[in-house]
């Protein structure tokens, strides 16, 4: 099972973008995201070209949010596309060395990223997230798990998914990863790096 970090500096006390991505290595994250919507392109591109040579060196793989310009720019492994994006066929046309991963909240989601030929997809809210709350109904455990049986595309459960014990309970459904923001903030981030040791 991965773990897939996703950046927002805004909820880190320093709001200091490089430690927060170096904590997210450090930490054992398999994928990370940079997701950070009050940068500019150039400030997306610096952290992008800064990180992309020390997550490869480290065999993680590093997605870009949205722009699959600045992805492929920077030699990043991929972009991740919100599920009203412009089609993936035409971003597989003209980036084709692109990892997608496509954010989904219904298996009729999944299902059409899975043939429009997402590499991934994230499934959320699992849980009542706060950036969720009043917006989307959380999906729970038995939608999560019926999507797997469901799905040939590989599944990243998404949204709050912040202890350990609710990493045990999805990942019981058969879920190809995790994925989160505040899993990996400097509270918790000790226990999950105690967890992965565990699971090794």
């Amino acid at each position: 099972m991965i773990f897939y970090a996703i950046s927002d500096r805004n909820l880190d006390k320093r709001r200091n973008l490089s430690l927060q991505l170096r904590r997210y290595i450090a930490l054992g994250a398999d994928f990370i995201l940079i997701r950070e919507r009050g940068l500019s392109d150039s400030e997306i591109f610096f952290f992008a070209k800064k990180f992309v040579p020390i997550c490869k060196s480290k065999g993680i793989k590093l997605f870009i949010h949205r722009r699959a310009d600045i992805a492929s720019l920077s030699f990043a492994d991929g972009v991740h596309l919100p599920e009203n994006s412009i089609p993936i066929s035409e971003i597989k046309k003209k980036f084709k060395d692109l990892l997608i991963v496509k954010s989904c909240h219904s298996l009729k989601g999944i299902l059409s990223a899975q043939k429009e030929g997402a590499d991934f997809v994230t499934y959320s809210p699992i849980f009542e997230t706060p950036s969720k709350k009043g917006i989307l109904p959380k999906v729970g455990l038995k939608l999560l798990k019926d999507a797997v049986k469901s799905a040939k595309i590989p599944i990243i459960a998404l949204g709050g998914i912040v202890s350990i014990e609710r990493i045990e309970k999805v990942k019981e459904t058969g879920v190809y990863g995790i994925a989160s923001i505040r899993l990996f903030n400097e509270i918790q981030g000790k226990y999950l790096k105690k967890y992965k040791r565990g699971i090794q």
